[in-house]
């Protein structure tokens, strides 16, 4: 995908720990952005001042706060999440395994249904559901927002553009809101 090679190795020797003796740090940093929205940013870093910093000033540029720990991560839910294809079960026959099988909650959209889990539980759920129904697009951990905030057209563009800043940075691992746009909203954004 045109990504140079030197950026490919230095992402896989990070992801092991080899960087010259770095040790690396798991940080979440809490903030607000455009809206009103809360946003959880978990970060892998050897340095963390340059992290801070740099995710305080992406914040501030784009709209948005940084806060306080644990000013945003009470509404969030650690779980696990699998993907499934639609065409791989039925929506009932699959809602009843995985409701059988532990499962907290469940979604679905024209491609695929989505199955929410205890984090605990994520390895063995995905191996029940890939040995009745077959191979699964993805299984991972997520923070899963427990309440939604419906964001306007002036904020969500604000707000994406926050939000893929903080994800081009090198030490930022997963960025989890609480948004929601409308259809109408998002079309417009993406063409």
């Amino acid at each position: 995908s045109n990504m140079p090679t030197d950026t490919i190795d230095k992402a896989i020797k990070r992801a092991s720990g080899n960087i010259d003796g770095e040790q690396l740090n798991e940080i979440i940093y809490e903030g607000y952005g455009p809206g009103g929205t809360a946003i959880l940013v978990q970060c892998l870093t050897s340095n963390k001042n340059r992290t801070a910093a740099e995710i305080r000033s992406t914040f501030s540029k784009y709209g948005g706060n940084l806060g306080e720990t644990g000013s945003v991560s009470f509404g969030f839910k650690r779980l696990g999440s699998i993907t499934i294809d639609t065409n791989l079960a039925k929506e009932e026959e699959l809602f009843e395994f995985i409701v059988e099988n532990g499962s907290e909650d469940f979604e679905v959209n024209q491609e695929e249904y989505r199955v929410y889990c205890d984090q605990n539980e994520l390895h063995n759920l995905n191996e029940k559901i890939v040995k009745k129904f077959g191979q699964t697009n993805s299984s991972e951990l997520i923070w899963k927002s427990e309440n939604n905030i419906n964001v306007e057209k002036e904020a969500a563009e604000k707000l994406f553009k926050l939000l893929n800043i903080l994800e081009e940075n090198d030490d930022v691992q997963v960025v989890s809101s609480n948004f929601e746009v409308s259809d109408e909203i998002l079309s417009s954004l993406t063409m």
